[in-house]
């Protein structure tokens, strides 16, 4: 009876495993395998500017004419953790971006900025494409990246490692201390294999950097955990680095100064160096190589500064107060000051002039929600625009000149 119960269990099924042996004619695939779903960037005519949201690894782009966010785009490698975006550079001429990743560490890091100076995990450098922000190639790094600048020729990119990790595991060896630069050749970062960068030992916890124009043959980096800002031949990698002190009194580890934020002037013969640990702005002749002995004093941290087109003023913006100070270099004297009320701006990173006409500052916000990037006028410091970013936009770069 049991054999019997199953046969009629399985019998029915008989015509079903048949017709599933059957061979099936399908059409040939014609699409791509992996088609590429971005939506095409148009940048507006009066252009556009970059920034980088660490912490939502994502990429907003701002209308530079009316201050609204126009696009925004997903980054990096991991689809499930963090990446870290953290600054950008852009080349109109090869249509490229490029972002470092840092992969910071969130929980249980102090100081400023100390969460992307904390990781042990290599960072990356990936290019984007300009038409779409698709992945076009990428390159291994040192941990914890900080600034990433490319030469106005465009043939030159560099990163610096603002690696507190390191500086807190050597506190004893200052060589061992020291951080590196990395100097990639934008042209060799490709899909898979791309070659190793030059890495340049430079400093403790280097951050800021600009670059000599137009090449890029030397490296101005600002110093954090050294309280110095060293200049580095980019040509010459093994040539001896000058470390020019920020301040009379420069500490190791302990910073004095805090040297974090280094932005060129427009015609390229001056450095505003934010220093951190002080709350001061002090001005680097390149010529000379040497410090100026006017030091601007600031209430609130300073970080990166705006230049007028002209190099005669600083749009300064500083955290704790959160505030934009305008500072005149003619005059040496404060023009103007606006405090930002919670949530207008809070902790104020960047800030970059458009024209004769606005200053756009990126605002970090609590590091968890959304930051937003404000528009503000020029003359009055009044808000015209608030553009609501991912989370942490710590970056603002921007691209002049129009759709392609």
């Amino acid at each position: 009876m049991r054999a019997h119960g199953l046969s009629l269990l399985v019998l029915p099924l008989l015509p079903l495993l048949s017709a599933g042996c059957g061979e099936q004619e399908y059409e040939p695939y014609e699409g791509e395998a992996y088609p590429n779903r971005r939506p095409p960037l148009t940048v507006p005519e009066g252009g556009a500017g970059f920034v980088t949201d660490s912490r939502s690894d994502t990429v907003s782009v701002i209308d530079l004419e009316t201050g609204q966010l126009i696009a925004q785009y997903p980054v990096g490698k991991d689809p499930v953790t963090i990446d870290g975006p953290h600054h950008v550079a852009v080349d109109p001429t090869g249509r490229a971006v490029y972002v470092a990743l840092s992969y910071p560490v969130i929980a249980g890091t102090t100081g400023p900025h100390a969460s992307h100076g904390s990781s042990l995990q290599p960072g990356y450098v990936q290019k984007l494409s300009l038409d779409d922000m698709r992945v076009l190639g990428q390159v291994r790094i040192d941990t914890n990246p900080g600034e990433i600048v490319l030469s106005q020729d465009g043939k030159r990119l560099v990163t610096s490692h603002f690696d507190l990790q390191r500086a807190l595991e050597n506190t004893t060896d200052l060589e061992a201390a020291r951080a590196t630069i990395a100097v990639i050749d934008p042209t060799q970062v490709l899909p898979s294999g791309s070659p190793d960068p030059t890495f340049i030992q430079v400093c403790v916890a280097p951050h800021g950097m600009a670059l000599s124009r137009p090449d890029g043959a030397k490296a101005y980096v600002a110093c954090y955990g050294e309280d110095v800002l060293a200049i580095v031949d980019l040509e010459n990698p093994a040539a001896e680095i000058k470390r020019i002190p920020a301040g009379p009194e420069p500490q190791v580890f302990n910073p004095s100064y805090g040297p974090y934020g280094a932005v060129m002037a427009p015609d390229g013969s001056t450095i505003a160096v934010s220093l951190t640990a002080s709350n001061e702005v002090v001005l680097f002749d390149v010529a000379t190589e040497a410090f100026s002995s006017k030091r601007i004093k600031t209430q609130g941290v300073p970080y990166f500064v705006g230049w007028t087109p002209d190099g005669t003023q600083l749009y300064i913006p500083t955290h704790d107060p959160d505030a934009i100070i305008v500072y005149d270099l003619v005059l040496e004297e404060e023009q103007m000051y606006r405090a930002f009320q919670p949530g207008e701006c809070d902790k104020p990173h960047v800030a970059d002039l458009h024209l004769d006409h606005a200053v756009f500052i990126a605002c970090e916000g609590d590091q968890v929600g959304p930051g937003n990037v404000a528009m503000l006028d020029l003359d009055s410091l009044e808000t015209l625009e608030s553009a609501v970013v991912g989370v942490y936009p710590d970056a603002f770069v921007r691209l002049v000149g129009g759709a392609k």
